[in-house]
């Protein structure tokens, strides 16, 4: 089956990264794959998953998502840059910072994700900083304004961290793993953040797919 054909399904992002998997981003096939990072296995072959607060973006996020893949002689900076050529309007984009912040020596950008995915980057999704994406000065971070607010503290911290990380000389992929506890760890210290294989985990005595149906955005 084509990810086209496949049925759109709206889901809540927040209340996945909070007690499912931290790594779910705005747009998701389920992907069997057992070489993929982060791959989706929850995800029914069925359908593909899109952010409900993403909604207006729906075609252009499947596009994206849907891209060919990298064969395996292609990296996936290759593929990156490829992705840029075909979806952005490289230079073309004003008006995509909203507000600006300064933390320590850091400058927090709060930005329209929207104008940042169609003008630099289609896969810039919910943050990013200087040392992943070349199109962001130094030092700064990017926060897409479109999640939910109550989001924003996990994913400045997330990105906070994995950028230290990589000035230390981490490579990304290590620096994202810690990142990524200490973002569970503070969802978790809230109040909101619960995931499997914790004591209290309130989905354990559900079935898949009564679980699945937990993050149906109700608007589907």
């Amino acid at each position: 089956m084509s990810e086209i054909n496949k049925k759109i399904v709206y889901v809540d992002g927040f209340a996945i990264r909070n007690t499912l998997d931290d790594d779910f981003g705005i747009c998701h096939a389920g992907m069997q794959s057992i070489a993929e990072p982060a791959a989706k296995f929850y995800i029914p072959a069925t359908e593909i998953w899109v952010d409900y607060r993403y909604r207006d973006e729906t075609n252009f996020l499947i596009a994206v998502d849907t891209f060919v893949e990298p064969t395996a002689a292609e990296t996936y900076d290759a593929r990156r840059a490829r992705a840029k050529e075909k979806f952005c309007d490289l230079g073309g984009v004003t008006d995509y910072i909203l507000r600006t912040e300064s933390k320590g020596e850091l400058v927090i950008r709060y930005v329209d994700g929207a104008k940042v995915r169609r003008g630099f980057d289609p896969e810039f999704i919910l943050g990013g900083h200087d040392f992943v994406y070349d199109y962001i000065p130094a030092p700064e971070i990017w926060l897409d304004d479109k999640m939910d607010p109550a989001e924003l503290s996990f994913i400045l911290l997330h990105e906070e961290v994995e950028r230290r990380l990589m000035s230390e000389g981490k490579p990304y992929h290590i620096a994202h793993e810690y990142a990524t506890a200490r973002d569970k760890e503070l969802r978790r210290a809230r109040g909101v953040g619960s995931y499997p294989g914790d004591p209290a985990y309130p989905s354990r005595a559900l079935s898949n797919q009564e679980i699945i149906k937990k993050y149906y955005a109700r608007a589907n």
